[in-house]
């Protein structure tokens, strides 16, 4: 039995038990608290229940399951608006009050945030305005307000566009490499090669400063889903013995402060190439991550 098979009381998910499961009991086997579990089901993670009244709902093993994944996700470093897009892809499971149906963008939609993203990244944040972006894709203010309720909500949108993009083209390319280092070095490659804009976005979204919270949970969710995954391969490398021990935590978010300064410098200066940056950043930091055999792996504490 694999691990996402099991629940956090032990038990199992093979189908032994079938039985309908009230909100307590989905707690208790998930180990998922009930307000993070509304939390799912008010942002599309997570199938609608079997509802019987206005105040009672039934769930099922299957309920488990989703809850699984979606922790594994997140433990990976997804962040909820792409765990919210993969669980859209999928069919309604369970549940006869709610349906969920997947609407694309249309392509005035798209326009706008297209457009807006490069404005937002030449000017920043607070420097443009709505007049602006609705006159660069050729609509009026009201045609604006059709899609966008205001500049705030289109910028979150923005974000969370070009971070999907930018997160699928990363699993695409590293997917299949074994070794920590180079997975952190084809992670900069994508990055700084096929979505440049992502760092000015971020550039941008760490400008702002607002007392919104919204605005500070995007904030967090974004960056700590790019630190997680650099965490994990500074940890793995370890382990392995290709980097002397550190502080994982402070390694990673030096990586990601280095690939923000990296698209700096290659701004300033054309001759400094992607692949020159990285082999210099993998040579002093990493020692090139290429011979796990030099140095003994970590032994594992008890």
């Amino acid at each position: 039995m694999s691990k996402n098979d099991e629940t956090a009381d032990g038990g199992s998910l093979n189908g032994e038990n079938e039985r309908p499961l009230r909100i307590s009991d989905l707690e208790k086997i998930s180990g998922v608290g009930r307000s993070t579990i509304h939390y799912y089901l008010r942002e599309g993670l997570l199938s609608p229940p079997k509802r019987t009244g206005k105040t009672m709902a039934y769930y099922d093993y299957g309920h488990v399951k989703e809850l699984s994944e979606i922790k594994r996700l997140q433990e990976e470093g997804y962040p909820i608006s792409f765990i919210r897009n993969m669980a859209s892809d999928e069919p309604s499971r369970s549940g006869d009050s709610i349906e969920v149906v997947e609407t694309p963008k249309s392509d005035r939609r798209q326009q706008i945030m297209d457009k807006a993203v490069e404005i937002f990244a030449r000017k920043g944040y607070h420097q443009t305005n709505v007049t602006e972006i609705a006159k660069a894709v050729g609509v009026g203010h009201s045609t604006f307000y059709l899609y966008f309720p205001s500049k705030m909500a289109l910028f979150m949108e923005c974000v969370d566009d070009v971070f999907q993009a930018m997160f699928a083209d990363v699993w695409e390319e590293i997917k299949g490499e074994k070794n920590p280092i180079r997975r952190l070095n084809r992670r900069g490659k994508v990055v700084l090669k096929s979505h440049p804009q992502f760092i000015d976005m971020m550039n941008v979204l760490k400008s702002i400063e607002e007392d919104d919270p919204p605005l500070e949970r995007k904030k967090r969710e974004i960056y700590n889903s790019i630190v997680e995954p650099c965490r994990r391969d500074l940890s793995r490398a370890i382990e392995m013995g290709l980097i002397p021990d550190t502080d994982v935590e402070i390694a990673a978010h030096l990586v990601v402060g280095f690939l923000e300064s990296a698209w700096l410098l290659m701004r300033m200066n054309g001759d400094y190439t992607v692949d020159r940056i990285l082999d210099t950043m993998s040579s002093m930091t990493f020692a090139g991550g290429t011979a796990p055999e030099k140095r003994p792996a970590k032994k594992a504490t008890k």
